[in-house]
């Protein structure tokens, strides 16, 4: 593709873990450049391979000069997501603000990709909620089973909403375990769970109403069936997900297993739970992590899935998507 000229417009973190998931593939890229939606501060610079990452100001961004935007902003960001269109991007909206628009596909990438062949009907394209994403790779065996309901427990982790809730737990697990109480009208998120609706811009979004619209575009055969009950924890990094399938025939766990070993994103574990922390500290893998699998009946099963919902659900997805819409 001529002139493939990207930009990443995201906070310092994830613009990392951008540039490092796009290190790891093949994508001729012509020029490169990072957005910063909030001040990355001077202390803090961007390099792809050996070249550092030219960093614009949103003071100094002129969209025109890129084909295609990674561009990872929340909804007070809306307005410069339209800029970004209306200059000619394709724009792949990585936390699915634009997802509720009727014609703007959501993608999980293996999952559905044909749904990209629909980018150009608004230059857009959603990547699903890591949520949704992490479940629908996790069920990708039982895709063509008549499956009757499933059920899943999301414990989602202080990085999830963002990296300020990541300082506020790592301030006030150390507030606490210094001996000092918390103000009364703070809220709580060391030693704490509160479900994940009602706290920072979760509170404000249509919760339910978005997810039955994702799991509508993504897997639309299952989305009267799926039951999400979503919490927040006191982990810092990595979503967990407790899943229960009940099917109208019954379901082979070894089938599954087998499956699961034989997807590249996937890493099943027979004899091992793997946890958030556990996953954190394996630095050699990236992948969605599947463990304790378990017959409850002949047509129910149980298993405990963990994700990097930074470097995993939205870097690396990111990065397939983005091959994906440039070999559509």
């Amino acid at each position: 593709m001529a002139n493939f000229h990207l930009a990443i417009a995201a906070d310092f973190l994830l613009a990392e873990k951008l540039l490092d998931a796009l290190e790891q593939c093949n994508l001729a890229i012509d020029a490169i450049s990072a957005v910063e939606l909030e001040s990355f501060g001077e202390e803090h610079n961007l390099r792809f391979g050996a070249k550092a990452v030219p960093q614009l100001s949103l003071d100094e961004v002129d969209w025109s000069q890129f084909s295609h935007v990674l561009f990872a902003g929340k909804m007070a960001n809306a307005e410069l997501l339209a800029k970004a269109v209306q200059a000619g991007c394709i724009v792949l909206d990585l936390y699915g603000i634009t997802a509720l628009i009727g014609n703007v596909p959501v993608v999980v990438p293996s999952v559905n990709n044909e749904a990209v062949a629909h980018v150009r009907e608004r230059n857009i394209v959603a990547l699903a909620n890591p949520q949704i994403s992490q479940l629908a790779l996790a069920l990708k065996p039982l895709l063509d089973k008549p499956l009757q309901q499933i059920f899943v427990s999301s414990l989602l982790p202080s990085a999830y909403f963002g990296d300020e809730k990541v300082r506020e737990l790592a301030g006030q697990t150390a507030q606490l375990l210094n001996g000092i109480p918390l103000d009364d009208e703070k809220p709580r998120v060391a030693f704490d769970a509160v479900p994940a609706n009602v706290q920072g811009d979760e509170a404000s979004l249509p919760f339910s109403r978005a997810f039955e619209l994702q799991l509508a575009k993504v897997l639309p055969n299952l989305t009267a069936c799926v039951t999400f009950h979503s919490v927040q924890v006191p982990v810092f990094y990595g979503i967990s997900q407790m899943i229960s399938v009940q099917s109208e025939y019954p379901l082979d766990t070894h089938e599954m297993s087998q499956f699961w070993q034989s997807q590249e994103w996937i890493d099943f574990h027979e004899n091992e739970v793997i946890t958030a922390v556990k996953n954190g500290e394996n630095e050699e893998s990236n992948g969605l992590q599947i463990s304790q699998l378990l017959a409850k009946s002949d047509n129910s099963v149980q298993f405990w899935s963990v994700a990097d919902e930074q470097c995993f659900s939205l870097a690396f997805l990111a990065v397939e998507l983005l091959k994906d819409v440039l070999e559509y």
